[in-house]
């Protein structure tokens, strides 16, 4: 009797299933990495060269397998254009720029996203380089269409949403403040929002299991992250608006 190798299916399946008690026990408080304002368990690293080494497996693993396979396709390639954009900045142009030259991270954190990022990558990269069988029309798909332009219009709410909240404490020399301006009137993290909408569009415009669970997992780890930080908010500041949500606007 000999035993089977998982199917690609059946592996990302598992690692979904994973993200729904994340979710719960996140919403509920439990916090052992340190995300959401404590220390976190272990050593505690650098902020800045933590996220380089949390955030480069992601910007490894996935094009490493993509490219190594050498079954390149156009939507493959136009798949690793956007993958690259986005961590390309996020890997070595973001963590350099935020102002917590002081900040530290523990290493449960550290650890937690390099697996988080290993994983995915590899799922993603496997799918697009081994599974992938998109027809010759894709690129004119009403998926691939609307998932491009949803992904394009979360990164850019990300990124402008980092840079207006970098400004903002650069302004108030590295103190905490209540954002405000643009989406920040409507809702606490349109950063976190945005990463969100990004990872929804990159699972339409792939229309594929390792894509949704991707923003599956994007969901379990930004949701939680979100209500923290309203909830610091409501704390320590008095001025904050009743009206204001986490994440979404009149919702959550």
């Amino acid at each position: 009797m000999s035993l089977e190798w998982p199917t690609l299916n059946e592996l990302t399946l598992v690692w979904a299933l994973i993200a729904l008690p994340v979710l719960v026990v996140g919403l509920k408080g439990w916090d052992p990495a340190g995300r959401w304002g404590g220390k976190g368990l272990g050593w505690q690293m650098d902020s800045r060269r933590a996220w380089f080494v949390m955030e480069v497996p992601a910007f490894l693993t996935m094009p490493a397998i993509y490219l190594l396979s050498g079954n390149f396709h156009l939507v493959g390639n136009i798949v690793l254009v956007l993958w690259l954009a986005h961590y390309v900045h996020r890997t070595f142009v973001w963590p350099w720029l935020v102002p917590k030259r002081d900040g530290t991270v523990s290493l449960a954190m550290c650890s937690a996203a390099v697996g988080f990022n290993l994983i995915n990558g590899a799922l993603l990269g496997w799918f697009i380089a081994y599974a992938a069988d998109y027809p010759e029309q894709w690129l004119t798909d009403p998926r691939f269409i609307v998932g491009v332009v949803v992904m394009l219009a979360g990164a850019g709410l990300n990124v402008w949403a980092d840079y207006r909240l970098l400004h903002l404490r650069n302004r108030s020399h590295a103190q905490r403040v209540l954002p405000r301006g643009g989406a920040f009137e409507y809702v606490c993290c349109p950063n976190l929002a945005g990463e969100i909408i990004e990872w929804l569009g990159f699972a339409m415009l792939i229309w594929s299991l390792p894509g949704s669970i991707l923003f599956i997992w994007s969901v379990a780890n930004l949701v939680p992250r979100a209500v923290w930080r309203r909830n610091w908010y409501r704390e320590n500041f008095n001025d904050f608006p009743a009206n204001r949500r986490a994440l979404v606007p009149g919702v959550l």
